[in-house]
């Protein structure tokens, strides 16, 4: 016989848990921050026990959809659209796969710069300051987050905030010296000088390969 027969897997308890949690918060539109009701009563309302309760909450606090304190209960939360399993297991990283991270990272930051030049109004650009900013890539990723806090995108800040925070916490730029003067491309931001600001992103690109 040549029928082939496509078998589906059956959801885990835990699985289905965290799928009707999630539209439960939907459906309810529960704003981050709200608390959500106990395992008890999550276990009587789902009409499954309190271990598959505990795990299908672990899940979505694993992907960022809850947050869990200590003592005080389950709270919404907002999952970012990106999510990086290294960075929510707390794992460490090769260099390679660094590196391919932090061209990523570079990607991300030329975007956010030049819709932020193109889209965003020069009063807008100005108010961000750049006064005593010394020249490190903390301060530089400030600047860069204050910009996609402007955009109307918020995905590309989302990832951004990502991949720095991934790199920032395997320490990736302790020994990566930042290859531009961080004041200076600011202010061609803030001038919308985008021969300068392409020089400047060039150099950070060169510096990469």
């Amino acid at each position: 016989m040549n029928d082939k027969y496509n078998i589906k897997s059956v959801p885990r308890i835990f699985e289905q848990v965290a799928k009707r949690l999630i539209e439960f918060i939907s459906i309810n539109q529960l704003k981050k921050g709200t608390k959500l009701p106990t395992e008890r009563e999550l276990s009587d309302m789902l009409g499954v026990s309190r271990s598959s309760v505990r795990e299908g909450l672990r899940v979505l606090e694993l992907l960022k959809y809850l947050d869990s304190k200590q003592g005080n209960g389950t709270f919404v939360s907002n999952p970012p659209p990106f999510l990086i399993p290294s960075l929510i297991l707390n794992q460490k990283i090769d260099s390679a796969s660094l590196n391919h991270y932090f061209a990523i990272a570079l990607m991300c930051l030329e975007r956010i710069v030049f819709l932020s030049i193109n889209d965003m109004r020069n009063e807008n650009i100005l108010k961000l300051n750049n006064k005593g900013i010394k020249n490190d890539w903390s301060e530089l990723s400030q600047f860069i987050v204050d910009l996609g806090n402007q955009l109307n995108n918020p995905y590309y800040l989302s990832l951004w905030l990502n991949t720095y925070t991934l790199l920032d916490e395997n320490n990736y730029f302790s020994n990566k010296n930042l290859s531009i003067d961080v004041n200076r491309f600011i202010h061609a931001i803030q001038t919308k000088d985008k021969e300068k600001v392409t020089k400047f992103v060039s150099v950070l690109f060169e510096k990469e390969s």
